[in-house]
C-alpha cells in the first residue's frame, strides 16, 4: 500500500475505506491491492478535505473518509454508519428524550437536569459495520445539567434491535427505552459520564 504521504504547511491526507469492511480503497473507489494504487489524496487544507469527505459520504453508501494531518493524526473521520444511525434528528431526538426521563427521575437533583445537545460522533477511532457490531456501544459528548450546558462523555450501548437497525441502516429513534423508568441511564455527575442502554 501507498506510504504516508509527507505533508507540507497546513496540507492534510484523506484516505477511503470500505464501511463493511474497513478495507481501505483508492481514488477509483477500488479496493487496495498494490503500492500504484493512490490511498491518500493530498489536500492544502482541512477545510477543502472535509468538502470532499462529506460529498463522497453524501454520494456512496458504503465509503467512510478519515483526514489525516502530518504526524498521522487521525483529524476527523465521517462515517455512513454513524450518519445512519444518527438519521431523522437521532441526536435532538434524545436531547428530549432524555429531558422527559430526567423529569420523571425519583432523584430530586437530576429530575431538574436539562440536554442542551448531543454531539454526533466524529472523533473516535475508525468505525465499520463490523466492529460496531463487536464493540456495540458508540462513544460521543453530550452538554447536560440543571442549566444543559456542562459537558459529559456520553456512551451509547447498542441492544439487540438498535445491532439490528445499524445492519439495516436505520435510525435508533425507535430503540429508545420509555421514559416512564431511568434505570436505562447511568448517570455519574462526579466524573461527568452518561451511558444510556439502547434496546
Amino acid at each position: 500500500m501507498q506510504k504516508f504521504p509527507e505533508l507540507k504547511n497546513n496540507q492534510v491526507a484523506l484516505l477511503r475505506a470500505d464501511t463493511r469492511t474497513g478495507i481501505v480503497v483508492d481514488e477509483m473507489l477500488s479496493p487496495v491491492i498494490n503500492d500504484e494504487q493512490i490511498v491518500y489524496t493530498i489536500l492544502d487544507s482541512y477545510y477543502e478535505a472535509l468538502k470532499i469527505a462529506e460529498s463522497i459520504i453524501e454520494n456512496e453508501d458504503n465509503v467512510d473518509c478519515l483526514i489525516y494531518g502530518k504526524n498521522q493524526d487521525v483529524l476527523f473521520t465521517l462515517s455512513t454508519v454513524i450518519r445512519k444511525l444518527f438519521a431523522g434528528g437521532f441526536h435532538h431526538h434524545l436531547e428530549f428524550h432524555l429531558e422527559q426521563t430526567f423529569a420523571k427521575s425519583p432523584d430530586h437533583e437530576i429530575s431538574g437536569f436539562w440536554c442542551d445537545g448531543v454531539a454526533m460522533p466524529h472523533h473516535e477511532n475508525h468505525l465499520t459495520i463490523k466492529r460496531l457490531v463487536e464493540k456495540k456501544k458508540i462513544t460521543t459528548m453530550a452538554w447536560i445539567g440543571p442549566d444543559g450546558q456542562r459537558p459529559y462523555e456520553m456512551t451509547l450501548k447498542l441492544g439487540e434491535k438498535s445491532i439490528g437497525n445499524l445492519l439495516k441502516g436505520l435510525s435508533l429513534i425507535d430503540c429508545l427505552p420509555d421514559v416512564g423508568s431511568i434505570d436505562w441511564i447511568t448517570l455519574d455527575v462526579d466524573s461527568g459520564t452518561i451511558e444510556l442502554q439502547l434496546n
